[in-house]
Order: structure tokens, then sequence, then C-alpha cells
């Protein structure tokens, strides 16, 4: 077999491989790229069924909670203890904080609010931060 034949042979083998490669990459992908769509729809259709169970668990809640409320008088609710010098908005501040930590599933009440006779932590981070040397 001459240079020219051997030549031929090889090119024609690497082709063959790059095209095989190439063939299974593509089709490889294709397979990756369907699995995630049929994965995304069923969670989606998961994630709907869930919605719409809980809109419809929070609509009878909600229907319930109004028919209970027909039937009872609203009672007054207790103010709240503020101690001197605490201005309103601090404590709804306060109440809007303590309400987003345990969310409405849970009743939490506040009694009071009072100042508190040492320095504030954020009042200490700003004094820690000022305070430390150049550099560091």
């Amino acid at each position: 077999m001459d240079m020219m034949g051997k030549f031929t042979i090889s090119a024609s083998m690497l082709l063959t491989g790059f095209a095989i490669v190439f063939g299974v990459l593509i089709l490889l992908i294709f397979i990756i790229w369907l699995y995630g769509t049929i994965v995304s729809k069923a969670q989606n259709k998961a994630i709907e069924r869930k919605t719409e169970k809980e809109a419809k668990k929070r609509q009878e809640l909600m229907d319930a909670e109004l028919s209970k409320q027909k039937s009872e008088p609203v009672p007054e609710p207790n103010p709240v203890a503020i101690d001197e010098g605490v201005p309103e908005e601090i404590v709804a501040v306060i109440s809007a904080a303590v309400y987003t930590m345990f969310g409405s599933k849970q009743k939490v009440k506040i009694k009071s609010v009072k100042r508190s006779k040492s320095q504030s932590e954020w009042g200490r981070a700003a004094i820690l931060e000022n305070n430390q040397p150049f550099g560091f």
C-alpha cells in the first residue's frame, strides 16, 4: 500500500470517528433536553395541583371565618402597653416584624413595648465599625 492509500484510509477513519462522536453528542443533547422538558411539565402540573388545593382550602377557611364572624360579635383588641417616649410608628414596625417572623398561622400577641436600658445592637455595631484601624 502506498502513502496516498494510507492517508486516504486514515482521513476516512478520522472523519468517520468525528461524525460518530458528534452524532452521539447531538443525540445525548436531544435526550437530555427531552428529559428536562418532561420533568418540568410534570413538576408544573404538581405545583398547579398543590396551588389549587391550597386555594380551595384557603377559600373554605375564609368562608368558615366569615360565617363565624357573622355569628359572633367582634371583641375590641386589648391595647398594647407603650412606654413613654416610644412613638406609635415604632410600635407598628415592631408589630409588623413580629407578624413577619411568626406568620399568620400562629397567634402572637404583643403585650408591651419598652425602651432598652442598654445600647442597641445597631449602635454597638456602628461603634465597632467606626473604630477599626485602617487596613484591617
